[in-house]
């Protein structure tokens, strides 16, 4: 089927807009948006992915208040015939006024207790991570590609009736595509286990997952780096690259971790990571974590939805609406909305970083999966 963006001269392989070079069911491309302010109290995350293979169309905006309560609003509908944007489903919406400089995520008001109308003003370029891929057992796992990129957030988000005004907060994106694990309902047993089906768990060899991501802005300096590792401490990936005032970014080359967990928990305190560059140079990178980690089930990922089935799944023709609210008052164990608790696996921080004695926001998600003995966690 023809497209409107089959008019353009943006093909890459004989295949019209309609389709894409795959036939792996788990193929998808999605935009992510968030933001908190500078206490960590209040916090938006928001994203509308499109999986062409499954006919699914998604979208999900969050909002944490208190870091006692996380509100979710999931949509799902078939995505054929398909649209002349993908940036829309139901009442929330992704528009992009310029590519890579300004986006803004809108979710209307609705019969659910959240609304907001943010938009993401870049301070530094995007960054293109190395690709992600990983092969087991004879298949492929993971193969997709994302940038991140940071910013300052200006708008408002609305929780209950009360209205939160934004004009100077702290902001993420990230734009991926590709094949990952949880897409669709199922995810084939091969005979490797995937340390809990989150996606980068399917480097490890079932051997446990250890992921740091850390995007940060300091007085001018700022960047993203990334680093995996599987339960015992063997480093499977190292990325990123930092850019200091006007400068030219730098790679990192080396990337260092020392982890205070929470009593009783697999969620950091505080966090240090030693950077090492390309030219020689380095930086001491310190973290606290504020407010609660996302869950990032109540967006669909992790078996969200309430069939348990996650993300992908085709569910209805027609806009199907889902709305829920977690307990997250306590640090890690989150209570569902049937009064059920749970440890969900992907969780994402928020947090104020210092370099050199100045303060800045850092978002850092971190995953702690299966064993890990040398911090003390079974599994």
């Amino acid at each position: 089927m023809l497209t409107p963006l089959d008019e353009t001269l943006h093909h890459q392989a004989s295949l019209t807009f309609d389709h894409v070079n795959t036939t792996d069911h788990r193929f998808y491309d999605r935009q992510l948006m968030g933001g908190f302010r500078a206490d960590g109290e209040v916090a938006f995350l928001a994203g509308i992915t499109v999986f062409k293979n499954m006919n699914v169309i998604e979208g999900f905006a969050m909002v944490q208040s208190r870091s006692s309560i996380q509100h979710n609003v999931r949509f799902t509908r078939q995505l054929r015939p398909m649209p002349d944007s993908d940036a829309r489903i139901g009442p929330l919406s992704l528009t992009i006024v310029q590519a890579f400089k300004e986006l803004r995520y809108t979710l209307e008001a609705g019969d659910y207790p959240i609304e907001l109308d943010m938009s993401f003003n870049a301070l530094l370029p995007p960054r293109l991570e190395h690709p992600h891929v990983s092969r087991g057992d004879g298949r492929l796992h993971t193969d997709y590609l994302r940038y991140n990129q940071l910013g300052k957030m200006r708008g408002h988000v609305a929780v209950e009736g009360q209205r939160y005004d934004a004009d100077d907060w702290f902001g993420w994106r990230d734009h991926s595509w590709g094949v990952r694990p949880g897409v669709g309902g199922f995810e084939p047993m091969t005979g490797t286990p995937s340390a809990g089906g989150v996606a980068s768990a399917s480097r490890t060899g079932g051997k446990g997952l250890f992921l740091v991501h850390a995007g940060f802005f300091v007085d001018g300096n700022g960047g993203a780096v990334q680093l995996i590792e599987n339960g015992e401490g063997q480093r499977l990936y190292t990325e990123g690259e930092v850019r200091r005032g006007d400068s030219d970014p730098v790679e990192v080359i080396g990337l260092e971790h020392d982890v205070e967990f929470k009593p009783g928990t697999r969620v950091f305190e505080t966090m240090k990571l030693d950077l090492s560059f390309a030219d020689g140079s380095d930086m001491a990178l310190e973290a606290r974590s504020v407010g609660r980690p996302w869950v990032y089930r109540g967006g669909g990922f992790d078996g969200g939805f309430t069939d348990g089935k996650g993300q992908g799944v085709w569910r209805s023709e027609e806009l199907l609406t889902e709305v829920d609210s977690y307990d997250i008052s306590d640090p890690e164990i989150v209570i569902l909305p049937d009064g059920s608790s749970a440890k969900p696996k992907h969780r994402e921080q928020l947090a104020v970083c210092t370099v050199n004695g100045v303060e800045g926001s850092a978002y850092m998600p971190m995953f702690v999966i299966g064993p890990q003995p040398r911090f003390g966690l079974p599994d």
